[in-house]
């Protein structure tokens, strides 16, 4: 899958795959190529000739082509497959930045981090006027999770630092410190986390440091 760079071998592989990025997966990618690789890789021209005549009718979208695939063998049950199409349809219901999220999101998961944050910025870019704090927040979270992976830990602190003003939520202001802590002095750390009212958080973060430098 070019946009993840996942590379799957079977027909277990792919259904997973599938299941679990469908906000990742676009109609592009499901055509002869696949069909081809499904053919003579995986020995399933029953499949392969399903899904090339699904495609070929003028009213089939995304849903058809993954639900056959799901569904020519048993390896989701009935129930997992109604809940796959019911979240594709959620999906469609999403709003463009939601559905960007989602997107980015999934980036995150598998680690393509400044893909992850280029979709990110685009968001906050394109729609500046977001007035949904956590949503909002959730987002500079994640960016801020994305770029301290690829070592911005200044920019990453700003981000963990808005998305706590949006959202109050601990768990940003905690990542902030434990950055500030990796560059600056504890009496700095200390200072902010008095400021922030979590003191208690300090003994965690050097701990954590403590056991990543001994690992």
């Amino acid at each position: 899958f070019p946009n993840t760079k996942i590379e799957v071998f079977s027909y277990e592989e792919l259904c997973y795959y599938v299941y679990n990025n469908i906000a990742l997966i676009s109609e592009e990618y499901v055509g002869k190529k696949m069909f081809d690789w499904i053919e003579k890789e995986l020995g399933m021209e029953d499949l392969a000739l399903k899904l090339r005549v699904v495609k070929e009718k003028e009213t089939t979208d995304l849903t058809d082509l993954l639900t056959t695939i799901l569904t020519h063998k048993d390896f989701y049950t009935i129930p997992e497959v109604k809940e796959f199409i019911l979240q594709i349809e959620r999906m469609k219901g999403l709003s463009a930045p939601r559905f960007r999220k989602k997107q980015a999101d999934g980036f995150l998961r598998y680690r393509k981090y400044v893909k992850a944050c280029s979709v990110y910025d685009e968001i906050i870019d394109q729609y500046p006027d977001m007035n949904d704090a956590s949503f909002l927040g959730a987002i500079y979270h994640n960016r801020a999770v994305a770029l301290a992976n690829y070592f911005e830990l200044e920019e990453a602190m700003k981000s963990y630092k808005k998305a706590y003003m949006l959202t109050g939520n601990k768990d940003s202001i905690y990542q902030y410190l434990l950055l500030m802590a990796t560059m600056k002095s504890r009496a700095e750390v200390e200072t902010a986390a008095k400021q922030y009212e979590v003191l208690e958080f300090l003994d965690g973060i050097y701990d954590a440091i403590d056991d990543a430098t001994q690992d």
